[in-house]
């Protein structure tokens, strides 16, 4: 059974002739081609489908665009960088789901103050820590007294 990223890779290598690592786009006709080889081997168990969609169609649409974006052979060889780091944070999270939901509602400015406040005092609480070690001997000498002492 194939991965989505090969699977992805080798339906767009079959329909178009192109260079690894240069910019991939595709047409219309060539994205609907893509997308019904694509289709068609999850249907028949070729390609691995970790959970079950509703629909197929769409999610091998967000599939094609996700690899031509994240695959270096597809984008350039460019390193892929998500746009809004971290607008995701959270959405694991039972609390926070609610809370945002309730923030949804219709309640008052206060109240909605109030959930934001504590929305981010959990993202904060539930944030993995990032431990920021600087090298005092790569930092000139009139600046060494700036970096924090363990």
């Amino acid at each position: 059974m194939m991965n989505q990223k090969t699977a992805t890779y080798e339906a767009i290598k079959s329909v178009i002739d192109f260079e690894d690592n240069t910019v991939v786009t595709l047409t219309k006709d060539q994205k609907a081609e893509v997308k019904a080889i694509l289709v068609e081997q999850f249907e028949n168990n070729e390609i691995e489908l970790k959970s079950e969609q509703e629909d197929l169609g769409k999610y091998v649409n967000g599939l094609i665009n996700n690899w031509l974006r994240k695959d270096k052979r597809l984008n350039g060889n460019i390193e892929y960088k998500a746009k809004n780091p971290g607008s995701r944070a959270g959405q694991g999270d039972a609390q926070i789901k609610n809370l945002r939901l309730l923030l949804k509602t219709d309640i008052d400015e206060t109240a909605k103050a109030e959930v934001q406040a504590a929305i981010e005092a959990r993202l904060a609480e539930i944030k993995p820590e990032k431990k920021i070690e600087v090298d005092p001997t790569a930092i000139p000498e009139h600046l060494k007294h700036l970096v924090p002492t363990m």
